[in-house]
């Protein structure tokens, strides 16, 4: 008889040494999670309950590996137990897929913005784009009253945990040339693209494709069995 790991994306070695490295701290309120595939890779949504109350969205990701989603997410609330609850995302999980792949509108939810007041404005003046449409730093700082902080803004833009409801990746800079993006370049000029392509015939056929541009196979869906990743995964007996 001997021990083996749960099978589980918290049994990742990264996950484990941070957890022992630091001891935990008294859980504030429970951060909810759930974890999906979409054609620009793995998803991973959050979002806060205290006692019988849920808050908004507060946190989503595009990645390619959901460990080192769930990883940044214990990072970002380190004052929250994490707990899987799928099926307390589903309505907003089927939104994101049909968002990525047919994004002709934008994607509206219930969000929790946690930041400063200028991060904030900067937040809301993005969710003021439409899909297709993009921005300047530049333009951004004028809209929200703050002309002279394009470099503002674009920091602002970085700090967004809410990918796609909060549509960073449409600023971009005065000089047309490619910026950053917390989710990766290419994943913000896959999602331009999609949404600029919207109307024009014979594109939307290949946007069902669980794919990233010049990656060969689909993205596979990921494996998720914890129910809760505010302790180390226990060892199991065969």
């Amino acid at each position: 008889m001997s021990p083996k790991n749960s099978h589980s994306i918290l049994s990742a070695p990264a996950f484990q040494k941070r957890s022992m490295s630091r001891p935990p701290k008294q859980s504030e309120s429970t951060l909810h999670f759930a974890t999906d595939v979409c054609p620009l890779g793995h998803v991973l949504i959050a979002r806060v309950c205290e006692g019988d109350s849920a808050k908004g969205i507060c946190f989503l990701s595009l990645g390619d590996d959901p460990s080192s989603q769930l990883s940044e997410l214990a990072d970002a609330f380190p004052n929250h137990e994490l707990v899987e609850s799928s099926d307390h995302f589903q309505t907003e999980l089927v939104a994101i897929r049909q968002f990525v792949e047919q994004p002709a509108q934008p994607l509206v939810f219930r969000l929790d913005l946690q930041g400063t007041p200028f991060q904030k404005r900067v937040w809301k003046g993005l969710m003021q784009t439409s899909p297709g449409e993009t921005i300047t730093y530049r333009e951004l700082a004028q809209q929200i009253g703050s002309p002279g902080s394009s470099r503002a803004v674009g920091a602002a833009c970085g700090q967004n945990k809410i990918a796609l409801a909060v549509p960073c990746h449409r600023a971009v800079r005065s000089d047309g040339k490619d910026s950053g993006f917390r989710w990766g370049l290419e994943r913000k000029r896959e999602l331009l693209k999609r949404e600029r392509a919207i109307g024009e015939p014979g594109v939307s056929s290949d946007f069902n494709q669980p794919q990233l541009i010049g990656f060969d196979s689909p993205i596979p869906k990921p494996k998720c069995s914890a129910h809760s990743c505010s302790t180390p995964p226990k060892q199991t007996q065969s």
